[in-house]
């Protein structure tokens, strides 16, 4: 019979292979996303050293453990046990000193970044941030306040090659700043008034737009937290100061019927039904009584009113519906403020 050389050479390439294989495919996801601001390329060049350091310290243990494998491994005929040694003294101060010299490099580099992180600069763009369930709010200091929803995140604006300061608050639960390319995650907890909020200071390189979320799971809607950074030149960064984050008051017109509306604390409204007439505009006074941003909102007329902050009122129009029953919801939180709306003849 003829022996099956090819068939047992092309096993030993695929077994061979197929974990070298693998190996450069997850090698693609050892590292982060490209730095994009000055602290990133910090904490990347951190990440690069660790990174090395771990393989300089698995291919030295692993090849090792291989070499004794195969140089001390039993041969036919061994049957005297080798010369049994209690202790090395040099070995000992060896394997003492390395894991020593690595966790020092490691401990002084670490101190060196998390200074150049949380490095403050004298004058920055102060932005405040209020993280709330389960959406975004970004203040700017003698400029607008900007609130997304979950169908339109936020856009955050920064100017590029400066610094900037957020600082960052929490309204009810723990939420978490994270933008992937910064490489730094920042949480946010409601501290009160009285208490300091956590800040996070950054220098965008790079214009350009990029995503961040919520990092810390903070209810059912933490899916729907997202909101987005536009790092922009120092012009187009004054343009939309001036104009981005303002929101025109909504037209007010002579209305027969107004109905009085609040939301309350623990988010919700004060009330799950109102009424109105049909065939004419009416008009829903909104007075936001929370702690977090709230609005008003009609599901099958997709009306949307503007946000409204906590403590300040609005007066809605609404445009004239037919009669029948409909559902008037915050679109903050769609899922906890919910209400029956009913138009009658």
């Amino acid at each position: 019979m003829q022996p099956k050389a090819p068939h047992s050479r092309l096993r030993t390439i695929v077994r061979i292979g197929a974990p070298l294989l693998l190996i450069g495919l997850l090698s693609g996801c050892l590292l982060p996303p490209d730095p994009k601001t000055d602290a990133a390329k910090d904490v990347f060049n951190l990440y690069l050293l660790v990174l090395a350091l771990a393989a300089i310290v698995f291919i030295g243990v692993e090849g090792f453990l291989l070499y004794a494998v195969f140089r001390y491994r039993r041969k036919p005929g061994d049957d005297v046990l080798p010369e049994q040694l209690h202790g090395n003294n040099t070995v000992e101060v060896i394997w003492t000193l390395i894991p020593t010299v690595i966790v020092f490099t490691l401990f002084g580099f670490s101190m060196i970044t998390l200074g150049e992180v949380n490095a403050k600069a004298d004058n920055p763009t102060t932005i405040h941030v209020d993280g709330f369930q389960w959406q975004w709010t970004f203040r700017y200091e003698d400029g607008p306040s900007i609130t997304g929803t979950a169908t339109d995140p936020p856009v955050l604006a920064v100017p590029v090659g400066e610094p900037v300061r957020l600082v960052l608050n929490a309204l009810d639960v723990n939420h978490s700043f994270y933008v992937p390319e910064f490489l730094i995650k920042r949480d946010l907890i409601p501290v009160g008034e009285n208490g300091t909020p956590n800040e996070l200071e950054f220098t965008v390189s790079e214009e350009g737009t990029y995503s961040g979320q919520c990092a810390e799971f903070c209810g059912v809607a933490h899916a729907d937290m997202t909101f987005s950074v536009e790092a922009m030149s120092r012009d187009a960064f004054e343009q939309f100061i001036a104009s981005g984050g303002a929101t025109p008051p909504p037209a007010e017109g002579d209305c027969s019927t107004t109905i009085q509306l609040a939301a309350v604390e623990s988010i919700q409204f004060d009330t799950d039904s109102i009424e109105v007439p049909a065939g004419e505009d009416f008009c829903v006074e909104f007075t936001n009584n929370d702690i977090v941003p709230h609005d008003f909102g009609v599901v099958e007329t997709q009306f949307n009113g503007d946000d409204v902050a906590p403590g300040e009122s609005i007066t809605y129009q609404v445009p004239a519906m037919e009669a029948g029953d409909y559902t008037f919801i915050c679109t903050l939180h769609p899922t906890a403020m919910v209400g029956d709306l009913s138009v009658t003849e």
